[in-house]
């Protein structure tokens, strides 16, 4: 996989939540598709959309932004986003940013429902 590619995968079957699964880079050259991909996922209210990261390998200041404009469509359109399989570094990129505040992370797998 090149170094700024970023696979999406989407789970709609899980009960309880939307599962959108990050392989790769989110940064300056990967947001225009992971916020096009979050558009297209439909809203259900009260349905939240969990972000699988355990896969992601590296997120720059862009990426952070395009996760916190997700996390404000979420609330816009009456649900919420997770997130989960945060990793030590993009853990340590989410304090410091004091996003965590916004969004809170999970190590781990997604754990719809919760």
């Amino acid at each position: 996989m090149p170094e700024h590619a970023l696979v999406l995968t989407v789970d709609h079957g899980s009960p309880g939540a939307v599962v959108l699964r990050l392989t790769g880079a989110l940064d300056h050259l990967t947001a225009d598709r992971f916020r096009r991909a979050v558009g297209e996922i439909p809203p259900r209210a009260g349905v939240p959309l969990v972000l699988d990261m355990s896969r992601l390998g590296f997120c720059d200041s862009v990426g952070i932004t395009e996760l916190v404009l997700a996390h404000r469509r979420a609330r816009a359109a009456g649900t919420s986003l997770l997130l989960a399989g945060v990793g030590r570094e993009l853990g340590h990129l989410l304090e410091l940013t004091g996003v965590d505040r916004v969004l809170t992370p999970r190590e781990g797998g997604p754990r719809p429902g919760t």
